[in-house]
């Protein structure tokens, strides 16, 4: 057991608030703020007298209360973007599931066509992996087993795509996935993430490189960009887009963040499914980031609920204040070291007095 667990309360609340970043973090600093002034308060109260301990400890209880249950409420909702991007993707996501559950006699046909051409090209896959190892594979000057170069597998890629073979370029593509734990250069990373890149698949880096690229853009250019993400159905750029929109400074009040939203229904399924997770994930983050810090603020205000140090005036103390409380209050510019039958202001005097302003 701890020998104080008030400190090692409040040590550990200040490492979960450190260890997570939040907006949060100025809201629970508030509601401490608005406590620690009500506390002072009651401080004051028991120095001139007016309060004992105990009924100060009480009204120190009771503020710590109010700013527990007040914390811990907002904390549970917190987020600092709009719920609106999560309605929006739930209600995008549940009319799609419908769809499907319905589709028309010309929607299966689809759905059975694309199945088959995946299948061809599996089928392709396995019958001609030789043919695509000889025009790939390069014998190495050592005289060792021939691998295929970086170089091969990109031209080899390029040349596929641009002649249609839909099954030697997805087996280019697998090469280059599996080479690229191997390569160290940023830009022939990028070079694969490029080759690799498929409209209906989700590839983190790639959306990471749009968002960087995009992030502080100006409004026409990121209105274009969302434009043909959105026009091309490709997951990542629209998944990119989303990003953007949700991160924004200015929330959906941007002509091109709304248009994300109104978007949401043509974005691929790989982006939609990708993002609904994800935005769950972030809102519980962001929530459990918002509780470290009201905890924070809540371990801080029950140490100092405890009013520790403070002490009560004795009836000798009592009787020296209210004998100079009863002397007059000395005049603006006065002295009072001259004038021993007069006090200094007290805090509510001088909070009461007007000033003339300076011109």
């Amino acid at each position: 057991m701890a020998l104080n667990p008030f400190r090692e309360a409040l040590g550990q609340a200040g490492r979960g608030a450190f260890e997570n970043e939040s907006p949060f973090q100025a809201r629970a600093e508030s509601a401490l703020s608005h406590y620690q002034a009500v506390r002072e308060d009651v401080e004051r109260q028991v120095r001139h007298g007016d309060l004992t301990m105990k009924a100060a400890r009480e009204q120190a209880g009771s503020a710590v209360a109010q700013l527990r249950d007040t914390l811990r409420s907002e904390a549970e909702t917190f987020s600092p973007s709009s719920r609106l991007f999560l309605d929006r993707l739930v209600e995008v996501g549940n009319a799609r599931k419908r769809l499907r559950e319905n589709l028309s006699t010309e929607g299966l046909q689809r759905e059975t066509n694309r199945l088959l051409r995946q299948s061809l090209i599996e089928q392709q896959l396995q019958n001609r992996t030789g043919e695509f190892e000889g025009r790939t594979f390069e014998r190495s000057l050592t005289g060792g087993a021939s691998s295929p170069t970086l170089e091969s597998l990109l031209a080899f890629h390029e040349l596929t795509a641009n002649a249609g073979d839909e099954a030697a370029q997805e087996w280019a593509r697998r090469q280059l996935e599996g080479m690229r734990g191997r390569v160290v250069e940023p830009a022939d990373q990028r070079r694969i993430d490029l080759a690799c890149d498929r409209p209906d698949r989700v590839n983190p880096r790639l959306v990471g490189t749009y968002v960087e690229a995009m992030k502080d853009k100006p409004v026409e250019e990121l209105e274009t960009f969302v434009t043909q993400a959105i026009d091309n159905r490709d997951a990542n750029a629209c998944m990119a887009a989303f990003l953007l929109a949700r991160e924004a400074p200015d929330g959906t009040r941007t002509r091109w963040a709304r248009m994300v939203l109104n978007g949401l229904g043509q974005f691929p399924d790989a982006a939609l499914n990708t993002l609904r997770n994800l935005e769950a994930e972030t809102r519980n983050a962001e929530t459990e980031a918002a509780k470290a810090h009201a905890e924070f603020a809540i371990a801080r205000a029950e140490a100092e609920a405890r009013l520790a140090g403070l002490v009560p005036p004795t009836e000798a103390e009592l009787g020296r204040q209210a004998k100079l409380q009863a002397k007059p209050a000395a005049n603006l510019g006065e002295s009072i070291g001259l004038a021993l039958d007069r006090r200094g202001l007290n805090t509510a005097e001088l909070a009461a007095m007007t000033f003339p302003e300076i011109e």
